[in-house]
């Protein structure tokens, strides 16, 4: 199973170095652009709590 970070990596190496027609390229970015999102949001709700934790006593 590729992990996100695989796909992205194999994504941005396609759009660098295939000979894409201009619907192949939107497809694969728009692919890109949902993958990336989805890796901010994991990042985000992995990094929450130890923001919550750090965070000085009030």
């Amino acid at each position: 199973m590729l992990t996100i970070h695989d796909q992205v990596r194999e994504l941005r190496a396609e759009l660098v170095s295939c000979a894409l027609t201009r619907r192949e390229r939107a497809q694969a970015r728009a692919e890109l652009d949902r993958l990336l999102a989805r890796q901010a949001g994991m990042d985000r709700a992995t990094d929450a709590p130890v923001f919550i934790k750090e965070a000085p006593p009030a």
